[in-house]
């Protein structure tokens, strides 16, 4: 599962507080920046390429560019920070989850100054100092549980392997609905959604590596369903598996 990067350079556009009304719906959009949710009252409720989602009172998350965002549901009211930014991605330890939680009444300060620097246009530089504050606010309060650990260190070493959620269950001795409901709490996705994540991310890191052919990657990573990879492939990608390793090799800076 994507998790942001601070390793590499973050690039702040702007940030507002927002109060929806009652029964009012997220915006319709293909998102163009990365957009980070830090929700201190109510339910902000979302869908992002189909996956729902819900953050609630001393929740973030964060809204990856280029997914398509709606709200099929009505959201409860939600009061939030909202901040528009460019960022890269990254499985590594030390980077900021896409979903977790914070103590609304510690940040709750530096969110207000987060808003009041923006629209009173203070200096770029201070607005980009207040925002790095909150994402390394946030990474402290980032603390993965020993379940999240457990399940997504299985998940990693396995994937390949992993063909279905009673995969999970048999190994761990859970129910399918528990372990369901722990991937969306800790990882903010299905067990399924999780796993081809995972499974993609190392598809990719071959594809860009290695020589083997598309299809042997494919297999090596657990996609027994060629079309069915190259299909997520590029609805993540927006570009075909022989394209993006052309490009990639060519202009390395592009990845």
């Amino acid at each position: 599962m994507y998790s942001l990067n601070l390793n590499q350079p973050i690039l702040y556009k702007h940030a507002s507080f927002r109060f929806f009304d009652k029964n009012e719906h997220h915006i319709k959009r293909h998102s163009v920046d990365n957009v980070l949710l830090m929700v201190y009252e109510g339910v902000l409720r979302f869908t992002e390429d189909g996956i729902a989602h819900e953050v609630g009172a001393g929740e973030y998350y964060i809204q990856r560019k280029g997914l398509y965002q709606s709200g099929d549901t009505a959201s409860n009211a939600p009061k939030y920070l909202y901040v528009h930014f460019d960022g890269d991605w990254t499985d590594e330890c030390g980077s900021i989850p896409t979903f977790g939680k914070f103590e609304s009444d510690v940040l709750f300060p530096l969110m207000e100054r987060m808003d009041r620097a923006c629209h009173s246009k203070a200096d770029y530089c201070e607005q980009e100092y207040i925002f790095l504050k909150l994402l390394l606010s946030l990474r402290k309060e980032a603390v993965q549980s020993p379940l999240k650990q457990k399940l997504t260190d299985y998940v990693e070493k396995n994937s390949e392997n992993i063909h279905s959620l009673a995969d999970i269950c048999n190994e761990f001795h859970y129910s399918k609905n528990y372990v369901i409901r722990i991937f969306k709490k800790e990882l903010g996705a299905s067990p399924l959604e999780y796993i081809n994540e995972v499974k993609m991310n190392k598809a990719m890191y071959l594809i860009k590596t290695t020589s083997q052919s598309i299809d042997e990657i494919a297999r090596n990573c657990g996609w027994s369903d060629y079309s069915y990879f190259y299909k997520r492939f590029v609805k993540r990608n927006h570009i075909s598996p022989l394209r993006w390793r052309k490009m990639i090799r060519e202009y390395p800076m592009s990845d």
